[in-house]
């Protein structure tokens, strides 16, 4: 643009020179239009800016560690005249891993613009548009185009097949135990205890309760799992944390494929406050991964052991804690 400008600069001298030296009616009508010029330039480009707004919109919201997160680059305006050279400049960053970068780009008719960035690590990579305009005809006046709203995409970790299932699957049966079911009803295992008001006539045990001379109930009793909850700690290098993610990919889609809703706990790394996350569908578990995508993770931090869990609930607990190296599981 600065060229631009120094061209007409030295485009004016010269029309004031041939004002000066040739007097002529069409000295000063090429002056008059020269000066002009710039005006008429500025006009016709406002109706192709009104209204314009440039924004960056992924190609995918999901990609995997390894591969790539593309962007395409699109000028919003409600004019049919185009905008005059537009240019784009863009921030990313992984919120997760504190990765950023910048690019700038000229939009052109014929190729629309891209923006790949490797998606090196795990994290939630956010595109925004930091700056954006176009020009009028001429080139010599700049317009700033409005900023579309930043977009993310989930930077999930690699698949990875779940070791120590067996083990994992036997905790869950030693982690069954009997609790009376809400509503009552038919069921083969039951407890007695005293009558309380409330209590449908139907679960009276009439011949013991005759035998003591006071209602006794009979209570039904159902098998029931030991609540999960399943822990990581939020901070370490990113090789480390891509690990740590796709143990726990791998674990949180076991758990879901045996019917089995979980909670996901993690503690803020400068804070120690614990962040939990239900997870009782595919849903949920990308919800809960963005939500620990979008904390960033320091080299350093407080684990999540190190205070005592938010456990759901009353009744057992089983607590598995995620590492690099795999899952660690016990009852709680």
């Amino acid at each position: 643009m600065a060229a631009r400008r120094i061209l007409y600069a030295v485009l004016v001298g010269m029309a004031v020179l041939f004002q000066i030296f040739f007097r002529f009616y069409l000295s000063t009508f090429m002056l008059v239009l020269i000066l002009v010029l710039p005006i008429l330039s500025l006009l016709l480009a406002l109706p192709g800016w009104m209204g314009s707004m440039a924004s960056a919109v992924p190609e995918a919201s999901l990609v995997t560690v390894g591969g790539s997160a593309r962007f395409r680059i699109i000028l919003y305006h409600s004019s049919f005249l185009p905008l005059i050279r537009p240019r784009v400049r863009l921030g990313w960053t992984n919120q997760l891993t504190g990765e950023s970068g910048e690019s700038k780009l000229t939009l052109t008719a014929r190729k629309p613009a891209e923006l790949t960035v490797p998606a090196a690590h795990c994290g939630r990579l956010v595109c925004r548009v930091e700056g954006a305009a176009c020009c009028d005809l001429l080139g010599l006046f700049p317009l700033p185009v409005r900023k579309g709203p930043e977009r993310a995409v989930l930077i999930l970790p690699v698949h990875l097949e779940l070791e120590g299932k067996e083990e994992l699957a036997a905790g869950e049966n030693a982690g069954t135990v009997l609790r009376p079911r809400p509503g009552g009803g038919p069921g083969e295992d039951y407890d007695l205890r005293e009558y309380r008001v409330g209590d449908p006539l139907r679960s009276v045990h009439w011949k013991l309760s005759s035998k003591k001379d006071e209602l006794v109930v009979r209570e039904t009793l159902e098998p029931q799992q030991a609540a999960i909850v399943v822990t990581y700690d939020h901070f370490g290098p990113p090789e480390d944390l891509d690990r740590t993610f796709a143990q726990l990919w791998a674990l949180s889609r076991w758990l879901l494929q045996q019917d089995r809703p979980h909670h996901i706990q993690w503690a803020s790394p400068l804070t120690g406050v614990a962040e939990d996350r239900a997870v009782d569908s595919p849903n949920a578990l990308l919800a809960c991964l963005d939500g620990a995508f979008s904390t960033p993770a320091p080299l350093e931090g407080r684990s999540i052991l190190d205070g005592a869990l938010r456990l759901p609930g009353g009744g057992k607990v089983r607590h598995l804690h995620v590492t690099p190296e795999g899952v660690e599981g016990g009852g709680r």
